[in-house]
């Protein structure tokens, strides 16, 4: 903190998020990120004519509140101005798991296991397409989701390369509880715990809006050791996953012939036809703005792939979830993202393709 004046509000953020997610581990020590991320606090909402928070506990009060109601200014450019950064009985919500992976790996915004497979399958001296659509594809699958031992390795013994093998690995994670805790999720299939009043899948609880949660299924596995995908894995790769091999399943029914992650991931979807090729890039933010505002902080140099040969398909989910969620997006968009980039709802794609190619 000796430079206060370059204080930014990701570096906060992302302070204040570590910071709370130490400290969860271990109350009996408040982490230097904590303390890092109240000082910028501090600095910035002072900027912002608001009355600083004095210690941890009053910072604490202040994170259960709307971001708006932080008295820092700009800040929904880099959250939602809606969201809090804790809930009781929750902690640390769903926006803040978005705002880490965009604030680690900005050009992909996925979680960071799988963007570890990304960047080796991707490496010059290998460019491992069919291993990386494999991957991908297995982790996209609600019936993987969550697998025994014996499942998991039978995967992962298709790959001979040992590191893959690992970061294979890294995407799942034991379940050590009683599996009469957990239900199976109707709709991507990866565990329900019973929290705040009722049964939920994963942070932000995608799930309880897209099926039917009266009757649910238990995890049936004997003694057989068990793994689920961490909860990154879910969020970003299986729940968007659902919608990508959905789009390629009902393209490939109408004629097109559909490539899973072309170019080891350069999209998620190539459609071709009669010669011709066009792009699908499915993007899944719980808020419009967060959208928008991941491509205004891309340069014209990588918003230009996408210009005049891909669409940016959002799930179907968010339109349930987000009243007008395509409209509000594109409204947040600079002029330069708007240039380059078209937004489509996941029901849109086949009436946009037909006129691409027709």
């Amino acid at each position: 903190m000796a430079q206060v004046e370059t204080v930014k509000r990701p570096d906060m953020l992302f302070n204040l998020i570590t910071g709370i997610q130490k400290w969860q581990e271990n109350f009996g020590v408040i982490p230097d990120e904590l303390y890092t991320g109240m000082l910028m606090f501090a600095h910035l909402s002072a900027e912002g004519n608001s009355d600083p928070p004095v210690d941890i506990y009053q910072l604490i009060r202040i994170l259960h509140k709307p971001s708006h109601e932080w008295g820092i200014q700009g800040l929904q450019n880099d959250y939602p101005e809606h969201s809090p950064l804790l809930e009781e009985a929750i902690g640390l919500v769903a926006d803040t798991d978005e705002f880490m992976n965009r604030y680690i790996s900005p050009q992909d915004a996925e979680q960071q296991n799988m963007y570890d497979i990304l960047k080796y399958c991707r490496e010059d001296s290998r460019q491992l397409q069919d291993e990386y659509t494999a991957i991908r594809t297995f982790l996209s699958e609600p019936q993987h989701a969550v697998i025994t031992a014996r499942e998991l390795n039978e995967f992962v013994e298709n790959f001979q390369d040992s590191e893959l093998i690992n970061l294979i690995r890294n995407c799942y994670q034991e379940i050590t509880q009683e599996l009469s805790n957990f239900r199976k999720c109707p709709h991507c299939g990866w565990t329900l715990e019973y929290k705040h009043d009722r049964w939920r899948c994963n942070k932000e609880d995608i799930c309880h809006s897209l099926a039917d949660m009266e009757i649910l299924e238990p995890l049936e596995f004997g003694k057989q050791r068990v793994f689920r995908l961490n909860p990154g894995i879910q969020r970003f790769v299986l729940l968007p996953g659902i919608s990508e091999l959905r789009l390629a399943k009902r393209l490939r029914k109408k004629g097109y012939e559909v490539d899973l992650y072309p170019n080891v991931d350069t999209f998620d979807l190539s459609v071709r036809q009669a010669g011709r090729e066009f792009f699908l890039d499915v993007k899944d933010f719980k808020d419009p703005r967060t959208l928008a505002n991941f491509f205004n902080e891309q340069s014209s140099s990588y918003l230009e792939k996408y210009q005049d040969r891909c669409l940016i398909v959002v799930p179907r989910y968010r339109s349930l979830l987000f009243h007008e969620y395509k409209k509000r997006a594109e409204m947040y968009l600079s002029e330069t993202a708007r240039y380059y980039i078209r937004i489509v709802m996941e029901n849109e794609v086949e009436q946009v393709l037909e006129d691409v190619f027709w």
